[in-house]
């Protein structure tokens, strides 16, 4: 596909086979990475610096929970270990402003709201939404804009139109996800007024539900947008988008309520990128800047 991140091709693999790579390096060790794509590198702004909990600062280095089975946000490059992707990028750019290196520890999903509250991590970017009942749990600094879709198998993509046409289907979820209460949602609805019932499968992670739609457990995957996408351009025909996207709202850096000067550093350090051009061209490395923001928000989601 024109304009995709030159490592992404390398993961063009037949999607069940993919699936199976990305699973079995699930750890949550973390490895200091260097920086493997072609970002600039960003010079240190002091003052944003000087905004850094002292701790941060003593030991020069920012840890950071992301994913490794979110393409293109997060994904295993060939070697199978280093996480690569939008997210590992923006953070590490983000981490230069700021004069520190960037400590990645692959983390599950559902893990890193409680992480980040228990100081576990600094801060996490993992293709979570920024959604106002997570607020009250932590401060995000949103990233990109983004919204919900669904992935359908070929024979069951006609068939699939939004939410509604998922009764009588068996429907995978990651979870944790802000999916898993659509699906579930739904599936009352079917309930209610009769319809064949919708199935929800919740998997750990994406790769079983990867998995759960190569094989044929599932009929389809709700998901975020960017890796539905992804995932249908890289199964050749195998699977579908199905229906209009949903629920748009951003995708943001989770950080301790508590850190307030950590917040202001993150969000200002994101805004030079997006204003010194670094950040359009990591979105466009991943055939993502339909999902750019003009300004990096605090708390930006509204719903």
């Amino acid at each position: 596909m024109p304009g995709r991140h030159p490592r992404a091709r390398a993961t063009a693999l037949p999607l069940a086979l993919a699936a199976l790579l990305i699973s079995t390096v699930t750890a949550c060790g973390g490895t200091d990475t260097v920086n493997r794509s072609k970002v600039p590198e960003q010079r240190t702004d002091p003052a944003l610096r000087a905004l850094l909990p002292e701790d941060i600062r003593a030991k020069g280095s920012l840890t950071s929970a992301v994913g490794n089975d979110y393409p293109p946000l997060s994904l295993l490059d060939i070697d199978n270990k280093t996480v690569i992707g939008a997210e590992p990028d923006l953070i590490r750019a983000v981490g230069q402003i700021l004069g520190v290196r960037v400590h990645l520890v692959q983390a599950n999903f559902d893990s890193i709201i409680g992480g980040v509250r228990s100081h576990r991590y600094d801060v996490a970017i993992q293709a979570m939404l920024d959604k106002k009942e997570r607020q009250s749990q932590v401060t995000f600094v949103d990233y990109m804009k983004t919204s919900s879709s669904i992935l359908a198998s070929k024979q069951s993509a006609g068939n699939i139109r939004s939410l509604t046409s998922l009764c009588g289907n068996q429907v995978a979820v990651e979870q944790g996800t802000s999916q898993v209460d659509d699906v579930a949602a739904q599936a009352k609805k079917c309930a209610a007024a009769g319809k064949p019932k919708l199935e929800k499968l919740v998997f750990p992670d994406s790769v079983g539900c990867f998995q759960a739609l190569s094989t044929g457990r599932a009929d389809a995957f709700v998901g975020g947008t960017p890796t539905v996408v992804y995932q249908a351009e890289m199964s050749h025909g195998r699977f579908r988008t199905a229906g209009k996207p949903y629920r748009f709202l951003p995708y943001g850096i989770l950080i301790n309520k508590e850190e307030r000067t950590l917040v202001r550093a993150i969000r200002g350090a994101m805004q030079k990128l997006i204003d010194n051009g670094t950040y359009a061209k990591i979105l466009k490395a991943w055939d993502i800047e339909s999902g750019a923001l003009e300004r990096a928000t605090v708390n930006g989601g509204s719903a």
